[in-house]
């Protein structure tokens, strides 16, 4: 009898095994492009809500509508809103370049449209940043690309010459079997965050005099806390952005008596949460 009861857990045992490892070689396997469908005809639609006390031009809620432009096997691009451009802080990068995937990372390469309220006209160009990486741990710096350009700014009718600072940042925080966002539920959620941090000085002249000035200390202007769906892309983004002027430049301006064109401090919070998709 004892051998029975011996012969009855051991088939019991083998059963589960072999169960057990029939669902994991059932269970899909996870890769970037999963989370990054690029067949053309792909759309999603976007509600954005931004709100600001300082930008009335940023206080508002719109539609961004994205759609496949370009795509190939590993790289595609990214349009919104019938040319016009994206509204959202995250579509707005995603949709400023193009897209490329690997077995386990999705890179973003193209320009950088930098969030204050300075008229500076360049868009740094930025190449491979990671904003997903399968194989990183939680927690992972996954890219850091730090830059540096000048031009010439107009303040108070004085044309200041500039140089700017950035350093770029995109990092893993999480990958869950299941989350609920924007009131849906989704599987196999990815977690990024996305930062930028910068700094600006420039070189005034008074009576034939020059001398360097701070315009920005090195500050971060801009935070976003994304998330990717599995077979569906992007499904949700959460952004701070926002900068304060350097003591220094802000007593030139009040020495001049200006301040009106040009806010000593401004900051800004948007959302971009997924309504509407379609997948092919």
């Amino acid at each position: 009898m004892k051998f029975l009861y011996l012969f009855l857990f051991l088939f019991i045992f083998i059963s589960c095994s072999n169960n057990d490892s029939v669902s994991e070689a059932n269970e899909p396997v996870l890769t970037a492009s999963i989370f990054s469908p690029n067949a053309e005809g792909n759309y999603w639609k976007y509600n954005v809500n931004s709100t600001s006390a300082d930008l009335p031009e940023m206080d508002f809620s719109s539609i961004d509508s994205l759609y496949i432009a370009s795509s190939s096997s590993t790289t595609f691009s990214l349009d919104a809103n019938n040319g016009m451009g994206a509204d959202g802080s995250m579509n707005s990068i995603i949709t400023s370049g193009s897209l490329s995937t690997t077995d386990t990372t999705l890179k973003y390469s193209g320009a950088l449209d930098l969030p204050i309220d300075i008229d500076i006209d360049q868009a740094p160009e930025i190449s491979d940043l990671i904003l997903l990486d399968l194989g990183a741990d939680n927690g992972a710096i996954l890219s850091t690309i730090e830059g540096a350009f000048s031009e010439n700014i107009d303040i108070q009718g004085t044309t200041i010459p500039i140089n700017v600072n950035f350093e770029l940042f995109t990092a893993k925080e999480n990958l869950y079997e299941s989350k609920i966002l924007n009131g849906t539920s989704y599987a196999n959620v990815y977690q990024g965050t996305l930062g930028l941090n910068l700094s600006v000085t420039g070189t005034i002249t008074v009576f034939g005099f020059s001398s360097n000035i701070n315009i920005i200390d090195s500050q971060d202007i801009l935070s976003i806390e994304y998330y990717y769906g599995a077979n569906v892309g992007l499904l949700r983004a959460e952004s701070n952005q926002g900068y304060e002027l350097a003591p220094e430049i802000i007593a030139l301006i009040s020495q001049t008596g200006g301040g009106d064109d040009l806010p000593f401090s401004a900051s800004v919070s948007g959302v971009e949460e997924l309504s509407n998709f379609v997948i092919n």
